[in-house]
């Protein structure tokens, strides 16, 4: 039982790591497009995909 519970835990402990890199990917992100920096510099920077650091670009803008 105690095994399942481990397996759990680490599982849900990657999950929100994932998340947490993903957020953190987004705000560096929007920093940049922020500061006037290119699609293309952002998304070699942040790791983002392209359409993603677009769909950014546009919100900001906005």
């Amino acid at each position: 039982m105690g095994d399942v519970f481990e397996k759990f835990a680490a599982k849900r402990a990657k999950e929100a790591a994932e998340a947490t890199t993903k957020e953190n990917k987004i705000e560096f992100a929007k920093g940049l497009l922020a500061d006037g920096m290119s699609i293309e510099f952002t998304v070699r920077h942040s790791k983002l995909s392209e359409a993603e650091v677009r769909e950014l670009a546009s919100k900001l803008s906005a």
